[in-house]
């Protein structure tokens, strides 16, 4: 096993931290993989290069998994919250691509996640299935559940709901990872043969590396996840890149969550642990930056209530949320 690997698959929960430089080139590693596979129409960035993979797809119901590497732990080894998300919504929103059209575009209308209190340490790995359609409606909504592991131990407990959209002119949005007939994983990229967009993230990686220190781990940098307190909350701009887009160059809709349900926790800093949290989708996080402003509203001796909004940088409303957390 090279080096680069060795790092990825450190096991954090046993205290054995690899090299800084083992880190950094396993991470670096990864983003040039991911560039590779983005190439590919269908899929997203920021799920290749989270690893995400399907081992298992049924008619109605899937099991989709995270790389359990260091682009996506907290300085602590923990799960960031960003990837739980992207692994959360892409799991719930495939398991409603098992019953449409091949490419076609679908978009999250509302996402809701009970947590157990168990940490977000190991494997992360959801198992979603597919329930059937609203009615009544000029807009039929899919619905969706799921249950997300980490380290085999139930973490969370979701559901979602989603519509299909118009996809834009000139933008395929197949294959999918799951539907290519060729599963061998493209090489690496060099640096040298990047486009423009490619470089921007390869850039921004390099940066993050340099920026990551104790108390913020690489993916905090990465996508700009960087909260700040204020009176009686606390605010995060998160100046988007390329490493932030979907296939219709919006910010990925559970990247979006994922910031949201940072800032929130530095929202309630008397009440560490996220209970639940529901999210209602308004419109395309786009543009040079989101605003993320998240707003105690209850905070008692057991928990904590926020309300968080996201916001692009025009002012537009992206995201809607309600969190609850425990001390």
């Amino acid at each position: 096993m090279c080096a680069a690997k060795a790092a990825a698959r450190m096991n954090y929960n046993q205290g054995m931290k690899p090299e800084p430089a083992l880190v950094a080139e396993a991470i670096r590693r990864q983003v040039l993989h991911a560039l590779a596979a983005n190439r590919t129409p269908g899929f997203h960035f920021p799920g290749y290069f989270l690893g995400c993979a399907w081992p298992r797809m049924g008619e109605d119901d899937l099991e989709q998994t995270l790389l359990d590497g260091p682009q996506s732990r907290n300085v602590d080894g923990s799960a960031s919250l960003a990837a739980f998300s992207v692994l959360l919504d892409t799991a719930l929103s495939t398991a409603s691509r098992l019953k449409i059209d091949r490419g076609a575009r679908q978009a999250t209308v509302h996402l809701h996640a009970q947590f157990t209190g168990a940490p977000l340490r190991g494997e992360l790995k959801a198992h979603a299935r597919m329930h059937g359609y609203t009615s009544g409606a000029e807009v039929r909504q899919s619905l969706t559940s799921g249950t997300v592991y980490a380290g085999g131990v139930a973490v969370c407990h979701a559901s979602g709901t989603f519509v299909v959209l118009p996809s834009p002119p000139g933008v395929n949005l197949a294959p999918l990872p799951w539907q290519q007939e060729d599963e061998v994983a493209p090489a690496a990229l060099r640096p040298k043969d990047l486009e423009p967009d490619e470089r921007a993230i390869l850039k921004a990686c390099n940066s993050a590396l340099r920026r990551a220190d104790g108390r913020h781990a690489f993916i905090e940098h990465f996508w700009n996840a960087l909260p700040f307190p204020t009176d009686f909350g606390a605010r995060c701009t998160a100046k988007l890149g390329p490493q932030h887009s979907n296939r219709v160059r919006h910010i990925q809709g559970g990247l979006s969550l994922g910031l949201a349900a940072i800032t929130a926790q530095a929202a309630a800093p008397r009440h560490p642990q996220l209970s639940a949290i529901a999210a209602w989708y308004i419109s395309p996080g786009q543009g040079k930056a989101l605003k993320i402003t998240s707003r105690r509203f209850h905070e008692g001796r057991s928990f904590a209530a926020v309300h968080t909004e996201v916001r692009n940088a025009d002012g537009s409303r992206v995201l809607e949320v309600v969190s609850h957390h425990a001390a």
